[in-house]
C-alpha cells in the first residue's frame, strides 16, 4: 500500500554559504535573448534553479548559495528575461507575459549543456517554477538525474508520468491543497517507486518565499526542514 508521510524535524540554522559571487550569462535563441545565472564550485553535479512567479529573486540568490554550499554546481534560470516582481500583482502580470514561444528551446538548451557537462542533472522548480522544472525533466528525461518539486503543479497525464523514469521528491504544505500532489505520488508509485511526497505540517502556498502574500505565508521552520530533506535526497541519487 503507498502512503505518504507527515514529519516534523527541528533543523539547526545554516550561517556559512559559499562566497561565489553569481554569474549572469545569456542565451540566444530563435534572435530571442533569455539570461541564467551560474555559480559554480566546480562539481561533478549541478542543480538547475526554476524560480516561482517573482522571478529572479532573493530565493533565488539563496538557492545558488545552498546549493554551492552542498558542494555542488548551481544554474538559476530565468524565465522572465530580467524581470521581477515585488508583490503579488506584479508577479501575475510576469506569469502571464512568458515568452512560450521560445522559452522552451531556451530551457532545452540549458538543461541540454548541462547534461554535456555533469554527470548528475537535478532539477529543481518553485511554484511556478514546477511546471518548468517537471516538463524540463520529462522532456529530457534520459539526462536529468532527479526531481524536486516545491508546491506547485504536478504532471497528471499517464503519458507523461510514464516518462518520469528518474526519483523525484514533491514537497507540500498540508493548508495547500495536496490532493493533486497525492495523486502525482501514487500514480508514480503504482508499479516503481519513483516518487516521494513530503507534508509539511501547517504550511501553506510558497512557504519559502518572503515575497509572497507580503510574507502572510512565509515559515522559516517549514523552509529549514524541507530545504534540508532536498539535500538528502540530492545527496542520496549523487551518483
Amino acid at each position: 500500500m503507498n502512503k505518504y508521510l507527515i514529519i516534523l524535524l527541528t533543523i539547526a540554522t545554516v550561517n556559512c554559504f559559499a562566497q561565489n559571487e553569481p554569474i549572469k550569462k545569456a542565451v540566444t535563441v530563435n534572435s530571442t535573448s533569455f539570461e541564467y545565472y551560474e555559480s559554480l564550485v566546480q562539481s561533478k553535479s549541478v542543480v538547475l534553479i526554476f524560480h516561482d512567479w517573482f522571478g529572479i529573486s532573493d530565493l533565488s540568490f539563496e538557492m545558488l548559495q545552498r546549493v554551492n554550499e552542498a558542494g555542488l554546481d548551481a544554474i538559476a534560470l530565468d524565465m522572465y528575461k530580467g524581470k521581477s516582481a515585488k508583490t503579488n500583482a506584479e508577479a501575475r502580470q510576469l506569469m502571464n507575459s512568458v515568452d512560450m514561444a521560445n522559452v522552451w528551446d531556451y530551457i532545452n538548451q540549458v538543461v541540454g549543456d548541462a547534461s554535456k557537462k555533469y554527470e548528475n542533472v537535478f532539477i529543481w522548480g518553485f511554484s511556478l517554477g514546477t511546471q518548468f522544472a517537471s516538463q524540463a525533466a520529462i522532456n529530457n528525461n534520459s539526462e536529468v538525474t532527479a526531481l524536486i518539486l516545491f508546491y506547485g503543479n504536478t504532471p497528471q497525464a499517464e503519458e507523461q508520468l510514464n516518462k518520469m523514469t528518474f526519483p523525484s521528491l514533491m514537497v507540500m504544505g498540508s493548508k495547500d491543497n495536496p490532493q493533486g500532489a497525492i495523486r502525482f505520488y501514487n500514480a508514480l508509485n503504482k508499479d516503481v517507486t519513483y516518487a516521494t511526497l513530503f507534508i509539511y505540517p501547517n504550511a501553506r502556498h510558497a512557504f519559502a518565499q518572503k515575497l509572497f502574500n507580503g510574507g502572510a505565508n512565509y515559515d522559516e521552520q517549514a523552509k529549514k526542514t524541507t530545504f534540508y530533506l532536498a539535500f538528502r535526497f540530492i545527496e542520496e541519487n549523487t551518483k
